[in-house]
C-alpha cells in the first residue's frame, strides 16, 4: 500500500513541476514548452493549445493571455494594413512637451530620437481600428523606419 501511495505522489509531483515549467516558458519565451501552435492564418495572433490550458499571444495585450481549455477566447481580429502614420501632435493647438532626445527605436546601425518627449502622441492606425504607438510597431515589426518617411514623420537619426 505505501508503495502505490508514494509511485502515485511522485507522478502527480512530476505532472505538477511540469506545469510549473510551462507556466515559467509562458512568461519567459511567450509560449509553453508543452503545446502546439495553432494556425490562424493571422500573422500578428498566435495560439498554443497546452494540456490544459490554451496561451493566446493577442496583439491588444502587453502579456500572454492564459486560459483554461474550453474557455472561450478570442484575440481581437487583426489587420496588419495600415490605414496610417500620425504625429497628434500637429492637431493640439499650442502643443509643448520637453525638449530632449526620447529614444523610440534602434536598428544595428542607428538610435533613432523624438526630439522632445512625443512617443504617446506618434500612433499608427489600422485598417480594423487598432491603434498602437510607432515604438510599439517599430518592435513589432508591422511597420519599419521607411514607413515613417512615407508619411513624412519627423525623427532624429543617429549614428551607434
Amino acid at each position: 500500500m505505501k508503495k502505490i501511495l508514494k509511485v502515485i505522489l511522485a507522478v502527480m509531483g512530476i505532472v505538477a513541476l511540469l506545469f510549473i515549467i510551462d507556466l515559467i516558458c509562458i512568461f519567459t519565451i511567450n509560449r509553453p514548452l508543452l503545446a502546439m501552435k495553432e494556425d490562424t492564418g493571422d500573422s500578428v495572433n498566435l495560439i498554443y493549445r497546452g494540456l490544459v490550458y490554451d496561451t493566446y499571444n493577442c496583439h491588444e495585450y502587453s502579456s500572454p493571455q492564459i486560459k483554461l481549455k474550453g474557455s472561450k477566447f478570442t484575440c481581437a481580429a487583426s489587420s496588419n494594413k495600415i490605414i496610417e502614420i500620425i504625429d497628434k501632435t500637429k492637431d493640439i493647438k499650442d502643443f509643448a512637451c520637453d525638449e530632449t532626445l526620447e529614444s523610440f527605436y534602434q536598428d544595428d546601425n542607428y538610435n533613432y530620437y523624438w526630439n522632445c518627449i512625443k512617443n504617446e502622441y506618434m500612433i499608427v492606425k489600422y485598417e480594423n481600428g487598432y491603434e498602437e504607438t510607432i515604438s510599439e510597431a517599430l518592435k513589432k515589426g508591422t511597420i519599419n523606419i521607411n514607413d515613417l518617411d512615407s508619411y513624412n514623420i519627423k525623427y532624429i537619426k543617429e549614428k551607434k
